[in-house]
C-alpha cells in the first residue's frame, strides 16, 4: 500500500493561516462617533489577548473583548465593521474556550456576508476545527470557501490541498482529484504543488494507475521541493516501480532516500521495501543483510511489517528460532487483533512446530484462544488446528487427535497440506475405532491425490476399516487392488493376500479363502514360518471342509514341520476330522496311533474324539456319535470327562434305542454339572431315558425337577414333549394335548415341532376331537412334510 501523509494537526493548521485581516479604516466623516470608539476598544482588548503571556490574562482579555464585541453588533448591527466584529467575537470565544459561541459567530458570519476576507478567515478557523475533530465532511467545503475568498493568491493552494485532504480521509477520491489537481494548476500554487502531485500519485497508484502515479512522483523529485516531501516521493515511486516490476528503478529511488540528508523519516520504511523486493525475488539472505545493515527503525505498524518481512525471511532459511522472536516482536507491535498480528501469530506457530513439536497442541490452544473467534474460517485457523491434531498423533494420542480432526474445515487446507490432512485424519479415525470416519477419509484421499506416494497404504488402512465396520467385499476389493497392482510395496502385496484370505475364512468362503492363501505362497517369496505355517494350515482346513481330505495332508504336515509348537495339536485334530469326514476309519485310527506316539493323545485324541462325536451327533450320525464319545466317558471316575461328553453320550445313547447307557451319562453329567441350564438338559435327558425304560413315576419326577429350573428354548420344548408322552401313558389325553399345544405354537424347533404335532394329533384323536385333530395333521405334513417319527 502506497503511503499517505495528511496535515492533521491543528497547531500546523492555526500556524500555517493567513495573518488576520486588517479592520478597514473608518471613514473620517465618522471619527469620533461612538460605534468607532466602541469598535476600537474592542480591537485594543482583542490584540492585549494575542500579546498576553499568561493564560489567565490572555483568557480575561478574550472574554473582556468578546462582551465589547458582542454589545458593538447589538448596537450598530449594519455599521461597515460588524464584518470584522463578527469574526473577532467568534475568535474570542475560541481562544477562551467557548466553542460552540465561536461556531456561532462564524456561522453567522459566513451566511450572513457570504464572501471576502473575514468570511475566508471564518472558513478557515472553523474548516480547523472540523478537521481535528475528524469532521473531514464539514470540513472540506469550508477549507473551499477559504480558498475562493482569501485575499492572499498564496494561501489559496492551502485551502485545495486541505479539502482535498479531507475528502481523501472520507473516500471521495473523485472529489479528491479535483482539489488536488486545482493545487497543482494554480500559478500561486507552487509551495503545495509538490505535496498535491505526491497525494494524486498516491490516489492513482490505489487505483491500480501505477504509471501515471509513478510519473507525478518523479515530477515532485525533480523540484527543489523540501527533502522530506521528496522523500515521501521517493518512497512512494520505490512502491510504484514495485508494482510495475522496475526492480532497478525501485532500488535506485530508495537507496536516495538512504543517501539523502533530510529524509531520515523515511528510511525504515525504504529498507522495508528494499527488504520486501529482496523477499519477491527470493533473495532471503539479502533481506536478513538489509535489515542487520540499519538501525533506522519504524514505528507502531510499520515497524511490525518491517520486522514481519524479516522474519519470514530468516524461516525461509531455516532459522527458526531467530524467526520466531521477530513474530513475536510483530505480535507485540501489532494492534490487537489486526491480521498483521495474526498472521505473525500463525508463523510463528509454525516455527515453533520446527523447533519443539512436542508442545505444540498447548501453542495452538493459546493461538486459537486469541485469534479463532475473528477468524473462524480462516485457512490459517485450521491449519493450526491440523498441526495440533498431527502432533497429538505422534504422542499417540489419537482420541484427542480425532476430535481436533473432527473440527477440521478440510476445504480450508491448502493444496498443499490437504493430501496430508487426509491421509492423517484418516488414519487417526480408524486407530481410534472410527472406522466409518476412516473408509470415507481414506476414500477422498485416494480419489483427490491418485499419483500419492500414500495411496497404497490408504488402501491397505482403508480395507482393514471396511472389515471392521463388516463390509468384507469393499474390504477384498481393496486388498485385490493392491495385489493387482504393478507398484504395490512388497509387504502391502504380502499382507493384502494374508488379510484377504483371512476375511474369506471368516466370511466361510472356503474356496476363496484357499485360494488367496496359496496366492500367499505362490507369489511371496520371503514369507516367515509363521505365514507358511499359518497359509499351510488353513488350505489343509479349507480343503478337509471342502470333503479333499487326501489333498489336506500335505499342508497339514507342512503346517506342522513349520511350526510344531501351534500346529502340531490342531493339524492333527484336522487329519482326524478329515478322516472322519472321508468315513476312513482305519486312518483315523492311524492317526490317533500317531497322537499317542507323539506324546499328545491326553490332549488331542480327547478333544478329537470329543470334537468329532459331538459333530456326528449334530449331523444325524448317532451310532458313530455313540462310539467316540464313550471311548473318551471314563465311568469308574466321571468327573475326570467333560461335561459335555457325558451330556452329547446321554443323547447319542438315546437315539441309538440304548435307554440303559443313556441313563448313566445322564446320571453322570448331573453329577458333575452345576449350570441350571444344562441340569434341565441332562434332567430331561434322563426323564426320556426311564421313559423308555418304562419306568415312569421317576421319569416324571425328572421332568417335574427340571421343570423347576424354569428352562428355556429347546430344552423346555422337550420338557414339554417328554410331559406330553407321560399324560399319553397315563390315558389323560387332554393333559398331553396341553402339554403338546405349548410346543407347537410357541417353538419352531425343526426336530421337536413335528414329533409336538404328531403327539398332539395323536391327543386330540384320543379325545375324539376329529377335526382338532385332522387340522394339526394338515398342519404337520404341510409344514414338515418329510418328517417320520423314530
Amino acid at each position: 500500500m502506497l503511503t499517505r501523509s495528511f496535515a492533521c494537526s491543528l497547531a500546523l493548521i492555526i500556524s500555517a493561516i493567513a495573518q488576520v485581516p486588517r479592520a478597514t479604516a473608518v471613514d473620517p466623516a465618522l471619527a469620533g462617533d461612538s460605534s468607532n470608539d466602541l469598535f476600537l476598544r474592542g480591537k485594543n482588548i482583542y490584540d492585549s489577548a494575542q500579546n498576553a503571556t499568561e493564560l489567565a490574562n490572555r483568557i480575561e482579555y478574550y472574554q473582556r473583548s468578546a462582551m465589547i464585541f458582542s454589545q458593538y453588533i447589538t448596537m450598530f448591527p449594519d455599521h461597515p465593521n460588524a464584518e470584522s466584529a463578527w469574526w473577532y467575537l467568534g475568535n474570542s470565544h475560541y481562544q477562551s474556550g467557548m466553542i460552540d459561541d465561536a461556531r456561532r459567530c462564524f456561522s453567522t458570519l459566513i451566511n450572513r456576508y457570504t464572501k471576502g476576507k473575514w468570511v475566508a478567515a471564518a472558513a478557515y478557523t472553523m474548516a480547523a476545527d472540523h478537521y481535528n475533530r475528524g469532521e473531514y465532511a464539514f470540513a472540506a467545503p469550508l477549507f473551499e470557501r477559504y480558498a475562493l475568498n482569501t485575499e492572499k493568491a498564496a494561501e489559496r493552494p492551502r485551502g485545495h490541498y486541505l479539502a482535498g485532504n479531507c475528502y481523501r480521509m472520507l473516500g471521495r477520491d473523485r472529489e479528491a482529484v479535483s482539489s488536488l489537481r486545482k493545487v497543482i494548476g494554480d500559478p500561486a500554487g507552487g509551495h503545495f504543488a509538490p505535496q498535491a502531485k505526491t497525494a494524486l500519485g498516491q490516489l492513482s497508484a490505489a487505483d491500480g494507475k501505477f504509471q501515471d502515479a509513478l510519473k507525478l512522483f518523479e515530477e515532485v523529485l525533480a523540484t527543489d521541493a523540501p527533502a522530506k516531501i521528496r522523500g515521501e516521493a521517493a518512497l512512494n515511486a520505490a512502491l510504484a516501480a514495485t508494482k510495475l516490476g522496475q526492480a532497478e528503478d525501485s532500488d535506485r529511488f530508495l537507496a536516495l532516500i538512504i543517501k539523502t540528508p533530510g529524509m531520515e523519516d523515511f528510511r525504515a520504511e525504504a529498507q522495508t521495501v528494499l527488504m520486501g523486493n529482496a523477499f519477491e525475488r527470493k533473495d532471503y539472505r539479502e533481506v536478513v543483510r538489509l535489515f542487520k545493515s540499519s538501525d533506522s527503525k519504524a514505528t507502531g505498524e510499520k515497524e511490525a511489517a518491517r520486522l514481519m518481512i524479516a522474519a519470514r525471511a530468516q524461516m525461509r532459511l531455516k532459522a527458526h528460532r531467530e524467526a520466531l522472536a521477530l513474530f513475536r516482536e510483530v505480535e507485540r507491535l501489532a494492534k490487537a487483533g489486526s491480521e498483521l498480528g495474526f498472521d505473525a501469530a500463525y508463523h510463528r506457530l509454525l516455527c515453533f512446530f520446527q523447533i519443539e513439536g512436542q508442545f505444540v497442541p498447548d501453542q495452538v490452544d493459546a493461538f486459537l484462544q486469541l485469534y479463532r473467534k475473528s477468524y473462524p474460517k480462516d485457512t490459517r485457523i485450521h491449519t493450526a488446528m491440523m498441526m495440533k491434531a498431527e502432533a497429538l498423533f505422534a504422542k499417540k494420542e489419537s482420541t484427542a487427535a480425532a476430535k481436533i480432526y473432527s473440527q477440521i474445515d478440510a476445504s480450508l487446507i491448502s493444496q498443499k497440506n490437504l493430501p496430508g490432512f487426509l491421509y492423517q485424519r484418516a488414519w487417526c479415525l480408524a486407530e481410534t475405532g472410527d472406522h466409518s470416519g476412516a473408509a470415507r477419509s481414506f476414500d477422498e484421499f485416494v480419489s483427490r491425490f491418485p499419483k500419492d506416494a500414500r495411496v497404497a497404504s490408504a488402501i491397505a488402512k482403508r480395507a482393514a476399516s471396511h472389515a471392521e465396520i463388516a463390509e468384507p467385499r469393499k474390504a477384498l476389493a481393496d486388498y485385490d487392488l493392491l495385489i493387482s497392482t504393478a507398484s504395490t510395496p512388497g509387504d502391502l502385496t504380502s499382507l493384502a493376500w494374508l488379510e484377504s484370505a483371512r476375511i474369506s475364512r471368516k466370511e466361510n468362503n472356503i474356496p476363496d479363502m484357499i485360494n488367496r492363501y496359496q496366492g500367499l505362497l505362490k507369489n511371496i517369496t520371503n514369507l516367515s514360518n509363521n505365514l507358511q505355517a499359518e497359509a499351510n494350515y488353513w488350505i489343509g482346513w479349507g480343503l478337509v471342509k471342502s470333503n479333499k481330505a487326501t489333498d489336506s495332508i500335505k499342508h497339514l504336515e507342512a503346517a506342522r514341520n513349520l511350526r510344531p509348537d501351534a500346529y502340531t495339536k490342531h493339524a492333527g485334530i484336522l487329519l482326524a476330522l478329515g478322516y472322519f469326514a472321508a468315513q476312513d476309519a482305519p486312518k483315523l485310527a492311524a492317526e490317533i496311533q500317531l497322537a499317542i506316539k507323539n506324546d499328545f493323545a491326553t490332549d488331542i485324541p480327547v478333544q478329537t474324539l470329543q470334537w468329532c462325536g459331538i459333530q456326528a451327533y449334530n449331523s444325524g450320525d448317532f451310532k458313530l456319535a455313540s462310539q467316540c464319545l464313550s471311548l473318551i466317558a471314563s465311568p469308574e471316575d466321571p468327573r475326570s470327562s467333560p461335561k459335555e461328553v457325558w451330556r452329547y453320550l446321554a443323547k447319542a445313547r438315546l437315539e441309538t434305542q440304548n435307554p440303559e447307557g443313556a441313563l448313566i451319562a445322564a446320571n453322570n453329567a448331573l453329577d458333575i454339572e452345576d449350570n441350571p441350564t444344562w441340569k434341565a438338559d441332562s434332567l430331561l435327558d434322563r426323564g426320556r431315558a426311564l421313559f423308555l425304560l418304562n419306568r415312569l413315576s421317576e421319569a416324571r419326577q425328572s421332568a417335574d425337577e427340571a421343570m423347576k429350573l424354569q428352562p428355556q428354548g429347546r430344552t423346555s420344548a422337550g420338557l414339554r414333549i417328554l410331559r406330553g408322552d407321560l399324560e399319553m401313558k397315563s390315558k389323560d389325553p387332554r393333559r398331553a394335548a396341553a402339554e403338546y399345544l405349548v410346543v407347537v405354537n410357541f417353538h419352531e424347533d425343526q426336530e421337536l415341532k413335528p414329533k409336538a404335532l404328531a403327539g398332539l394329533v395323536k391327543a386330540l384323536a384320543q379325545q375324539g376331537d376329529a377335526n382338532q385333530a385332522e387340522k394339526y395333521r394338515n398342519q404337520l405334513q404341510s409344514e414338515f412334510p418329510d418328517w417320520k417319527s423314530r
